[in-house]
C-alpha cells in the first residue's frame, strides 16, 4: 500500500479503509480486512494572526500595565508544534521593548514605559507568533499605535530678539521691544495659545503668524515719571483644564536731554550791605534738571548786562558748578541802591537746554556817614554871626543846617548845643 497523494493531517487525520482479498476459483471467494491508517502531525502550519494589522488608541500617560491588545494566532498543528508562544520581532527597537511588554504565552501586551504624543505621536512595530515544533515558521502581524494627546504641556515662552532690555524715552509709539515666540508641544485646543502683556504697561503684543509675537510701545514714554518697567507676559492654552506659562523682563528707559534746568525761583533777592568786602559770598541760585548723566548737569553763568555804564560782571561773579554769587566790588548805598541781572542754567545735553532767572540785590545802607553842617557857612568849622547890639530874647540868631547821606534812622538829624556860653 502505498500513498497515492500528499496527506493533510489538518483536513483529516483518520482514514478507514476496507481491504478484499479475492482468489481465482469459479466461484471466487474472498476475505477481508479494515485498516486504519492515523495520519501524523507534521509542523507544515505557521501560526497566524486574527488579523495581519492592528490599529490601537491609547492616551499618552497611560499608567504601567495598561493592556494595550490581547493578541491572539492560531496554528493548526497539534502538539508542540501547534503551541504559539509570542515576541517582538528582531526589527523592534529598544525604545519599543522599553514602552511595551508582551506575555509570550498569552499575547498580551502592555504599557510598561512613559507614552508621550509629543515624542511619538504614531507609535509602530511587528509582533511575531512561533510555534515550538521543529524548522519553525512564524506569522506576523503589524501593531499601530495612536497616541492621544493630553493637555500635559504648559505653553513655553522665548525671546527671539530683544533690544537689550532698554530704549529711549524718545521712541514713538508702536517702537519694537522684543520678538516673542511662544510655543507648546501639544496639539488641538491643547496646542492653540493666547498671549497677552499683563497689568498697566505702556506696552502691547501684535500677534504675527507661527505664534510669533511683537512686543511694541503703544503710548509715549518719560524717563522722569518712570525709569524702569517690569514686563510680565503670559500665555495660556485652550485645552480643558487650560494651562498657562509666565515670563518677565525688565525694560529700562534710557534718558534723552527733553527737560531744561528749571529755576526754584522766578526772582532771587539777596540783601548785603554796604561796604561789604570784594569776594564775599551773596547767595545762591539753584536750577534742577530731572534728566540724568550730561543731560541733567547743569552750569550757571551771568547773562552780559550793565549796571549803569559798567558791566555786570564788575559787580557779582557766579559759581558755574553750584550757583552761588559773589561780590566782585564793594557797594555804595549812596551811589547804586540796588541792581538786577540775569543768571543763566544750562544742561550738558547735545544739544543743550536752558533757562534763566533773574537776581535783584539790594543794598542796605550802613551810618557811614557824619552830618555835614552846611549853613551857616564855616570856615575852619567855625562860623562868625554878628548879632545886633541889644537884641530882645529869642531873635534868631542864626539858622543852622546839616545834612547825612546815610538813610533812615541813619540820616536822621537831631541839633543840639554841646558846649558854649551865653
Amino acid at each position: 500500500m502505498v500513498v497515492q497523494r500528499p496527506l493533510d493531517r489538518e483536513d483529516q487525520s483518520h482514514h478507514t479503509l476496507l481491504l478484499t482479498a479475492i482468489d481465482g476459483g469459479e466461484y471466487p471467494r474472498s476475505g477481508s480486512m479494515q485498516i486504519n491508517v492515523r495520519v501524523t502531525d507534521s509542523n507544515d502550519n505557521s501560526p497566524i494572526f486574527e488579523k495581519s494589522s492592528y490599529v490601537i488608541e491609547i492616551p499618552e500617560n497611560s499608567p504601567p500595565g495598561k493592556i494595550l491588545i490581547n493578541l491572539n494566532a492560531t496554528d493548526e498543528d497539534e502538539g508542540s508544534n501547534g503551541q504559539v508562544v509570542y515576541s517582538f520581532t528582531g526589527y523592534a527597537s529598544e525604545r519599543i521593548q522599553d514602552l511595551f511588554s508582551i506575555d509570550p504565552n498569552t499575547g498580551v501586551i502592555k504599557v510598561q514605559g512613559e507614552i508621550d504624543y509629543e515624542e511619538n505621536p504614531i507609535i509602530e512595530f511587528d509582533v511575531q507568533a512561533k510555534d515550538l515544533g521543529p524548522n519553525p515558521i512564524p506569522g506576523h502581524c503589524k501593531i499601530t499605535v495612536k497616541v492621544l494627546d493630553k493637555n500635559d504641556n504648559s505653553p513655553i515662552i522665548s525671546f527671539v530678539s530683544v533690544r537689550q532690555g532698554a530704549i529711549s524715552e524718545a521712541a514713538p509709539p508702536e517702537s519694537v521691544i522684543a520678538l516673542v515666540r511662544v510655543t507648546d508641544k501639544d496639539s488641538g485646543r491643547n496646542g492653540q495659545l493666547q498671549c497677552r502683556v499683563l497689568g498697566n504697561v505702556p506696552f502691547r503684543l501684535q500677534e504675527n503668524n507661527d505664534n510669533f509675537y511683537t512686543l511694541l510701545t503703544d503710548r509715549p514714554l518719560d524717563r522722569e515719571m518712570k525709569d524702569e518697567y517690569n514686563v510680565t507676559i503670559v500665555a495660556r492654552d485652550n485645552g480643558i483644564p487650560s494651562l498657562n506659562y509666565t515670563k518677565s523682563f525688565t525694560v529700562k528707559i534710557l534718558d534723552e536731554n527733553d527737560n531744561a534746568p528749571r529755576f526754584t525761583k522766578t526772582v532771587y533777592v539777596l540783601q548785603v550791605p554796604e561796604n561789604n568786602i570784594p569776594g564775599e559770598y551773596l547767595g545762591s541760585v539753584v536750577a534742577h534738571d530731572p534728566d540724568v548723566g550730561r543731560n541733567g548737569t547743569v552750569s550757571y553763568s551771568i547773562l552780559p548786562s550793565h549796571i549803569g555804564d559798567v558791566s555786570v560782571y564788575t559787580y557779582v561773579s557766579v559759581n558755574p558748578t553750584n550757583g552761588a554769587i559773589y561780590a566782585s566790588r564793594s557797594f555804595n548805598y549812596e551811589q547804586t541802591k540796588s541792581f538786577e541781572f540775569k543768571v543763566q542754567a544750562k544742561d550738558g545735553g547735545s544739544p543743550h537746554m536752558e533757562s534763566t532767572s533773574t537776581v535783584r540785590v539790594n543794598v542796605l545802607d550802613v551810618n557811614d556817614n557824619l552830618p555835614v553842617i552846611i549853613l551857616p557857612l564855616l570856615l575852619n568849622d567855625t562860623a562868625e554871626i554878628p548879632v545886633p547890639r541889644n537884641v530882645g530874647i529869642g531873635y534868631i540868631v542864626a539858622t543852622v543846617k546839616a545834612v547825612d547821606h546815610d538813610h533812615g534812622e541813619s540820616g536822621h538829624l537831631t541839633y543840639e548845643i554841646t558846649e558854649g556860653n551865653d
